[in-house]
């Protein structure tokens, strides 16, 4: 019997010993991984990850498919209006006559209408606010992604209209020997404030934009002296910093800039950068310090300019190429150069859709990334592209021919 117990005592210490020391790992007799190995496999990986980088910046699509398709045949005006005009607008689309607007999101559905008589209706838009004011007359309506959120009669004839995206606007109101910019809330009600030019002595309003928190107002003013024309580009702010300056709240004007040159379009990409296209050129402004508004730089062509197009990032323009085609400008909001290329004569026409830069004619569009390499070439069927206006994303856009509106992608 004690045999017995002493041979099964020596077994469970053996097995023990055989579990103990299987479990511990002293790593004798193990090879580690080389470098060389280590290294290889690193170069592997960011070979794969530029060739995937190569493929996505250079390759370049040549076909483009239809998410959906709309026949805008029924609706706002008789067969006989052919003013029917579109608009980016939250994704989707605003399309507005002289009869009313409708909004179409980005699946094609229609989520609200609005019927007005207009003679000569104009329309702004930032992010999820759109006003449209009845050029030359009083009316504007204010709407967001929902639908109307306010209205306004205005003292004078409207000129020009801008709003920021918490619904702020800001309209040019025409008298006889003088003008006003006013403000409104996005409910229609009017704010407590008024900038009187008189033509003989500030010049004329000419173009103005205001800043996405709809504190910073940019005008640019045309005047004549002594026969010659001068342009004043001016900023104000109508915020807390803007009540330490005078009663007109003026923080930065900008003169020399545009000698013998008019600047009509005024921008704000951001609440810090800005930007004045004049012809022959384009001046970057920086708003960071509020008070002390200056320029970043002063871009001119010697080539025409013939079209701009812009959103928060990116500062488009296309020139005339004297050796024949186009020249396509990328900027940035803040004026850095990102890219440039060339297009071929036939393709005059710009839009931005997120970070691609889209250049179309009558039956072709050409995607370009915001470096300026050709993304896309694409053929439109049957032509008749009348504009091609951006979705917010990138390789994806809506195309409108005659009565028809297509959501497309690349």
């Amino acid at each position: 019997m004690n045999d017995t117990n002493n041979e099964r005592e020596l077994r469970k210490q053996h097995l023990k010993s055989n579990v103990i020391d299987g479990s511990t790992d002293t790593g004798e007799g193990k090879k580690k991984p080389s470098l060389v190995v280590f290294l290889t496999a690193a170069v592997c990986i960011a070979l794969f990850a530029f060739g995937i980088y190569y493929y996505i910046v250079h390759n370049v699509s040549y076909e483009y498919t239809v998410d959906w398709s709309r026949d805008m045949s029924p609706g706002y005006g008789s067969a006989a209006e052919n003013q029917r005009n579109y608009v980016a607008f939250n994704g989707g689309l605003i399309r507005y006559s002289r009869d009313g607007a409708e909004y179409i999101d980005r699946n094609g559905e229609s989520i609200w209408e609005r019927s007005y008589q207009m003679t000569s209706p104009i329309v702004d838009v930032n992010n999820g606010y759109v006003v449209i004011a009845d050029q030359g007359n009083t009316r504007l309506y204010i709407m967001n992604s929902s639908g109307m959120t306010g209205e306004a009669d205005t003292l004078q004839p409207i000129s020009v209209v801008r709003i920021s995206e918490n619904g702020v606007v800001y309209a040019i109101l025409n008298d006889t020997d003088s003008d006003f910019i006013t403000a409104y809330r996005a409910d229609g009600s009017t704010i407590d404030l008024s900038v009187k030019s008189v033509i003989s002595g500030d010049g004329y309003p000419f173009d103005i934009d205001v800043s996405p928190d709809g504190t910073q107002l940019l005008t640019s003013y045309v005047t004549v002296e002594s026969g010659r024309i001068v342009n004043n580009v001016v900023f104000r702010n109508f915020g807390q910093v803007g009540q330490n300056e005078d009663a007109r709240r003026v923080v930065g004007g900008f003169r020399d800039e545009f000698e013998g040159h008019l600047a009509g379009r005024v921008n704000f990409s951001t609440d810090e950068f800005s930007q004045a296209f004049y012809d022959g050129g384009v001046v970057f402004f920086s708003t960071e310090v509020l008070n002390s508004p200056e320029v970043i730089s002063n871009i001119a062509f010697e080539e025409e300019m013939l079209t701009i197009s812009y959103n928060e990032d990116l500062v488009v323009i296309l020139t005339e190429d004297p050796l024949g085609g186009n020249i396509l400008h990328i900027y940035s909001a803040g004026g850095e150069l990102l890219g440039e290329t060339t297009t071929d004569a036939g393709l005059r026409n710009l839009c931005i859709s997120g970070s691609s830069v889209i250049v179309y004619g009558t039956d072709r569009i050409c995607v370009y990334g915001k470096n300026g390499n050709l993304r896309g070439d694409l053929t439109v069927e049957n032509g008749g592209v009348n504009m091609v206006t951006g979705t917010g994303k990138s390789g994806s856009f809506y195309i409108v021919s005659g009565m028809t509106i297509q959501k497309a992608t690349m």
